[in-house]
């Protein structure tokens, strides 16, 4: 797989795009190459949701909740496109990894002359962790459903309970994906139904990292 960047013209818009974030073009090349075509700026038919897909894979999968709205439908055919790029959201990434992931966007704490001084850290990688367990849930078979729904759970209902970390979209998507997928129990529901994801001025779907962190925010109880 060639690493140079090539350009192609996806419907109507030119892209600078990585064979190695989306190997789909690379064997597109090849083929248009053993064609004969000019191979300087190739030439593609219209993909859905390519540019969704393309400033994902490129800025960080946070950008795809940015780009669409809440309607569940645009993720599954922003998810199929993916596929259909051979672009590795996950990266070998296990459900597990993701939860991990998703809970580096709390803020850490050390100690120092006996008082504990809160360090700011980053909500960029939770957040695309949001979108790739997102996808796990729309596109992966799961080895086991049942086991794997009660990681997906805890994982899910973290992020519905942190809006500083979560915002609106991100919130009510990956939720509305986790109950199209898997049952989810009355015990569950009520669970997630403490933190109804609801849109707000103060809740801008933006990467601006706030300084909002509630200490009551979801607790061990909750996890099942």
């Amino acid at each position: 797989m060639t690493s140079t960047n090539i350009t192609v013209k996806v419907g109507s818009e030119p892209y600078e795009i990585s064979p190695t974030r989306m190997a789909y073009f690379s064997s597109f090349a090849d083929f248009q190459q053993r064609a004969g075509k000019d191979t300087d700026v190739l030439e593609h038919e219209d993909i859905p949701l390519f540019g969704v897909a393309y400033n994902g894979a490129e800025h960080g999968f946070r950008q795809c909740f940015r780009a669409l709205g809440t309607e569940l439908d645009q993720y599954h055919i922003l998810c199929d496109t993916l596929d259909f790029l051979c672009v590795d959201v996950l990266g070998g990434l296990s459900t597990d990894d993701l939860f991990q992931v998703l809970k580096s966007g709390k803020p850490q704490y050390e100690l120092e002359y006996k008082y504990y001084t809160r360090i700011r850290s980053s909500k960029s990688p939770a957040r695309d962790a949001a979108f790739r367990l997102l996808y796990s849930i729309m596109s992966t078979d799961f080895t086991s459903e049942v086991a794997d729904s009660q990681t997906i759970y805890n994982a899910v209902l973290f992020i519905v309970s942190h809006r500083a970390i979560f915002k609106y979209k991100t919130r009510k998507v990956v939720r509305m994906a986790y109950e199209e997928r898997f049952q989810p129990s009355q015990k569950q529901l009520a669970s997630l139904d403490r933190w109804p994801a609801t849109e707000s001025s103060g809740d801008p779907d933006d990467d601006v990292t706030t300084e909002e962190y509630s200490s009551s925010e979801v607790d061990s109880d909750d996890y099942d």
